[in-house]
């Protein structure tokens, strides 16, 4: 009989059946009832609360101020490595996946080994991988340089449709669907039409309607729907997996449901703030509407809320991620590079000079269980553990390593608290970040994870971190393990493709 490192006793698994959970050299060694315990045995009793696997977020930016882009705008990210998988930890996430982000004429692979560099400088409390931002996809990267990320365990790449510094042609868009697709890489794409929002944006500063609440104008449901359908159009063509990031409004969901149901490789990604926060924050006074500033910007139209949540539910999307993306409000490098003083001496905002993003990582799940689970209903923990952890790690080519609780897999674990006083958030009370605020302050919380477990080791409990910020370590992964309908097999035929 093998001696336990760990027993999670009366463990209430995945909501779904009571088990001992029991751990050795990190991994999930057994499942059952009364497992027996030696003296050297850790023993956590979980008095019937709800386990659930570690949660993945596939969609983190940390530490991102290293290039021209960042450097030349100001712009400093509020988290480093070490700050935002702290954070993670806290709020029950174990794995994150970060953005090596490329700058037309940098190499590809040169800039993944930096962020690796960099993550072995700081330190991860979370075990973490790479996708790899493709902004100058020549035929070095495409052809010499992502097999050998392919090779390394980096199987997903980030392409833009928007942003002038990162947005790339159609042409080029293919050429890096038919690479990845060439490698069994999963394509992701920020969907947004930069023509259409570039064109918006010149209209609005013309008219000098340029504070944070014109933010939600500048990029109308109709850029993100467009660029969908091209990205799924492009995506189909090639036959290559492809994930929307960030959806916000019913319109795109609608295309990707309908590419969906023909059984194309599209998968879908939403965010908390498209859920849970309005555009009416965005005017908020005294400058404070520039916390909420994201792209896509937020929605408040009612029925715009309950297509995501609906999409949440019927499985149109397939992972819920935070798209951490942190900048402090006071401070020289944050939210304030867009305010100035107009010539009677009144603020003026600059939404166009605002960092984009809203930090999240620690609120996510927190988030969806106590809204989805357990104030709406509209979700149960089964698909909760889909959206946060199981598809992320499926999508991802980590799984079962992770995402599942189930003997070999890593013992990534979350324990929620079997009785819990619901309180609304206080940011320097109870979140862990290197931001001055979260857009989800007054919210309040139903649940919040108890004890977080990476490898079978408590680095979070009762409030507090106690983990160490070495024990997070790289994860190679494998491709998509999502199920996909193939049209051709073998390599990409432009007769088959025309067809």
């Amino acid at each position: 009989m093998q001696t336990l490192d760990v027993i999670l006793r009366d463990a209430f698994v995945n909501g779904a059946f009571v088990c001992d959970i029991g751990i050795k050299h990190g991994l999930i060694a057994t499942l059952g009832s009364n497992l027996v315990a030696s003296q050297d045995t850790d023993i956590i009793d979980c008095e019937g609360a709800i386990v659930t696997p570690g949660g993945i977020d596939g969609h983190v930016h940390l530490a991102q101020d290293k290039s021209p882009r960042a450097q030349e705008a100001g712009y400093q990210c509020a988290d480093t490595i070490e700050t935002g998988t702290r954070s993670a930890v806290a709020g029950g996430t174990t794995t994150v996946l970060l953005f090596a982000e490329q700058s037309r004429g940098e190499s590809l692979r040169a800039k993944v080994e930096a962020y690796h560099d960099l993550a072995q400088q700081q330190g991860s409390y979370a075990d973490y991988g790479f996708h790899a931002i493709v902004t100058d996809p020549t035929p070095k990267v495409l052809e010499e340089e992502l097999p050998i990320l392919a090779r390394e365990g980096i199987m997903s790449i980030k392409l833009f449709l928007t942003y002038k510094h990162m947005r790339i042609s159609d042409k080029d868009f293919l050429r890096a669907l038919h690479k990845a697709r060439e490698l069994g890489m999963v394509a992701l794409v920020h969907a947004e039409n930069g023509d259409l929002v570039d064109f918006f944006t010149e209209q609005l500063e013309a008219q000098g309607l340029t504070d944070p609440l014109y933010k939600a104008v500048a990029h109308p449901a109709a850029a993100e729907a467009e660029a969908t359908n091209r990205a799924i159009t492009f995506s189909s063509v090639m036959d290559t997996p492809l994930l929307i990031v960030h959806v916000s409004v019913p319109e795109s969901t609608e295309v990707i449901r309908k590419a969906q149901s023909q059984l194309k490789p599209v998968f879908a990604e939403t965010c908390p703030q498209y859920l849970l926060l309005g555009k009416s924050n965005l005017a908020q006074e005294h400058f404070c509407g520039a916390k909420f500033i994201c792209s896509p910007p937020l929605r408040s139209d009612p029925n715009d809320v309950e297509a995501i949540w609906r999409g949440l539910v019927n499985g149109t999307f397939t992972i819920f991620s935070s798209d951490h993306c942190p900048y402090r409000f006071t401070g020289p490098n944050g939210k304030q590079l867009g305010l100035s003083q107009a010539d009677n001496g009144n603020p003026n905002g600059m939404f166009t000079k605002i960092p984009n993003g809203l930090p999240g990582v620690e609120t996510r799940l927190p988030l969806l269980f106590s809204e989805g689970v357990l104030r709406r209903r509209c979700i149960d923990v089964k698909r909760f553990v889909e959206l946060t952890s199981e598809n992320p790690a499926k999508l991802y080519g980590l799984y079962p390593k992770k995402g599942a609780i189930q003997v070999g897999s890593d013992a990534d674990l979350v324990i929620w608290h079997h009785a819990f006083t619901p309180r609304r958030l206080v940011h320097n009370r109870d979140l862990h970040d290197g931001c001055d605020y979260s857009p989800y302050e007054g919210i309040e919380f139903l649940n919040w994870p108890k004890m977080t477990l990476l490898r079978g080791k408590v680095v979070f409990k009762d409030g507090r971190i106690v983990g160490d910020s070495r024990y997070g370590r790289f994860v190679p992964r494998k491709g998509c393990g999502l199920p996909l309908t193939r049209r051709m097999a073998g390599k990409w035929d432009v007769l088959h493709a025309a067809a």
